[in-house]
């Protein structure tokens, strides 16, 4: 185990037991540390329940083009933290997280602090020590009380579709859970809210004109006017005037939707020196592994052979399985496999529901060292609420799962979703870097 790992076990031993929705451990923290969420260079402050970590790839790719010094905060991370935190577009060193974490564990002197709040407190004063052009925070699960909220310089908000997720957190409705994640509108010079349900639409605007902040919103100020799929390209229009770029690498229509939300975040700050070509290229070379990735080069696919796809998705809530749903309909002559895990307190009835009549089996996973639903649980639960005569089937890990594919049937499409952490195991067992 290396230092930083170590490290991070001791922080995460300081969980409170009883988590109350507050910013008040976190400023205490950051007050000991000299405040360095209040020297941070321009902030994109990035919210939303599916979309958000695709729109700040877009955005830090759009920006580095431009040639932009971009500092970046994301979570969760997929192998190794330190794919949280960005310093000037590369992953921050061992060496540098180490001493940011033993500074963030000295200064709290073991008091109660969440994982998410300390780590953030890090993020921070790492991005305060070196100069940047741009900073991207990416909120965890909320908005309100998210610990990213507390910084003030913001440029913008950006909101990307919310829907129903984190409830036991958030809320048990769109309205509820709308409020806490416009929460980060707080100090914002503008806002870019991207498709919406209806309820989410009005409170934004409400809460625009309450706080009279510049509302640029999907559909009348900027919107996407055609998708070619022939030249795989895409117009739209922001603020009346015509814009096309090429289609992103990243797979999936609503990608193109996630890439229209960042140039219309990107074109809102007016900035002259970044072209339209740099946009373009931007769109073109931004990566997000585990958004419907295609594992093509990796142990995975060399063990399983040229007859077979493998798609890794960290997708969990309803959105992601309409999404998953929408792309294997497309596959319709194919064998198509579902390898399932999820978190406790998600949802996999519904999930699976919605895919299950194009599926040929059903594999459920554990989920190593996180909170998971047991898969018997989630297999006696499909048997009883759906009917369906395909294979379900319980296995230890994805080795076994593609050992019994491999042996089974002739080809096929593997959609493995679920859960990012899911998502995280699969990368290391394929042997993926991330940098």
């Amino acid at each position: 185990m290396d230092k930083s790992t170590k490290i991070l076990k001791r922080l995460e031993l300081l969980h409170p037991k009883k988590i109350d929705l507050s910013l008040k451990r976190l400023k205490g923290l950051l007050k000991k540390l000299d405040n360095p969420h209040l020297k941070l260079s321009p902030v994109i402050h990035v919210a939303g329940t599916n979309g958000k970590g695709s729109v700040t790839s877009f955005l830090r790719s759009i920006f580095e083009f431009s040639n932009y010094k971009v500092h970046t905060y994301t979570s969760p991370h997929l192998i190794n933290f330190n794919e949280r935190i960005r310093i000037n577009s590369k992953l921050i060193s061992n060496n540098h997280l180490n001493t940011l974490l033993e500074e963030c564990e000295y200064y709290n002197k073991a008091e109660q602090i969440t994982f998410f709040e300390i780590t953030t407190a890090a993020a921070f004063l790492a991005f305060s020590r070196i100069e940047s052009d741009i900073i991207l925070l990416e909120t965890g699960l909320g908005g309100r009380f998210d610990a990213t909220n507390v910084v003030e310089n913001k440029l913008c908000s950006v909101i990307t579709p919310i829907s129903m997720d984190h409830m036991n957190f958030l809320g048990s409705t769109i309205e509820k859970i709308a409020k806490e994640k416009l929460g980060i509108l707080k100090n914002s010079k503008k806002i870019v809210l991207s498709k919406q349900h209806s309820v989410v639409r009005k409170l934004a605007r409400v809460e625009a004109k309450r706080m009279k902040i510049k509302l640029l919103e999907e559909g009348s100020n900027w919107k996407i006017r055609e998708k070619d799929f022939i030249k795989k390209n895409f117009s739209m229009f922001f603020e009346k005037k015509n814009y096309c770029f090429n289609f992103p690498e990243l797979f999936g229509e609503h990608q193109i939707d996630n890439a229209s939300t960042a140039v219309a975040t990107v074109l809102s700050l007016g900035r002259k020196d970044i072209l339209d070509k740099n946009i373009d290229k931007g769109i073109l070379s931004a990566k997000w592994p585990a958004r419907m990735q295609n594992l093509r080069n990796g142990n995975l696919s060399s063990y399983m052979g040229k007859n077979f796809e493998i798609w890794l998705d960290g997708g969990h809530n309803l959105e992601a399985s309409n999404i998953i749903k929408n792309i294997i309909e497309k596959w319709k002559k194919e064998n198509v496999f579902l390898v399932i895990g999820m978190m406790i307190g998600k949802d996999p009835y519904s999930f699976i529901k919605k895919l299950i009549k194009n599926l040929s089996a059903i594999f459920i996973l554990p989920i190593p060292d996180h909170q998971y639903i047991r898969p018997y649980e989630i297999k006696n639960n499909i048997k009883k609420d759906i009917s369906s005569k395909i294979s379900i089937e319980c296995s230890l890990d994805i080795k076994e799962v593609l050992k019994i594919i491999k042996e089974n049937y002739p080809s096929g499409k593997l959609v493995i979703c679920g859960s990012l952490y899911l998502a995280g195991e699969v990368l290391k067992q394929d042997g993926f870097k991330i940098n």
